[in-house]
């Protein structure tokens, strides 16, 4: 399969345009989780006031115009699940993401994408399996995990990433017998 940087201009010159999709992914060094998301056009606005975020006390399904005008707001950070509904840990981790969104309230913004429906950004993502969970800040994408998470796990990794909590236990080293 093509490197990300190859299939860039392939995803600039054939979907992003027709999709207005305002992302391109940069790879930093050789790592496939440290992926810069970068803005080529301002997505246009339809808010009518900048000065008070929409409550995200839920989950909220976006599709790709949706997603994209998300990733132009930094002001609070993103959870986003890429699922399909034919996926078995897809479905079994659904309450979960809506357990954490209701305890982050609107700390953080907590967005699903079905990758069927939207398989340009699943593409562009760089989605090879379901679920993937990707964590972003300020248009960076800062982790990426994928298989089910429950929500007590989901909850560790957006407070280490985005909050400064302590290391999740699912990212320390195991002992070897």
């Amino acid at each position: 399969s093509p490197s990300p940087s190859a299939m860039a201009p392939r995803l600039l010159g054939s979907v992003c345009c027709p999709l207005a999709l305002a992302l391109v992914l940069t790879m930093l060094g050789a790592s496939a989780d440290a992926l810069v998301l970068t803005r080529i056009a301002p997505a246009p606005s339809t808010r009518t006031s900048r000065s008070a975020p929409p409550l995200m006390a839920a989950v909220r399904k976006v599709t790709t115009a949706e997603f994209e005008e998300e990733l132009q707001d930094c002001s609070t950070p993103i959870l986003l699940d890429v699922f399909a509904v034919w996926c078995g840990p897809c479905q079994l981790m659904a309450p979960q993401l809506e357990q954490v969104a209701e305890k982050l309230g609107d700390k953080v913004r907590v967005l699903k994408v079905d990758a069927d429906e939207e398989p340009e950004v699943a593409d562009t993502l760089m989605i090879r399996g379901l679920p993937t969970v990707l964590l972003i800040n300020d248009m960076s994408v800062v982790m990426r995990a994928e298989g089910a998470l429950m929500a007590d796990e989901l909850l560790e990794i957006v407070n280490y990433h985005f909050f400064g909590g302590p290391k999740p236990k699912s990212m320390e080293p195991t002992a070897r017998q």
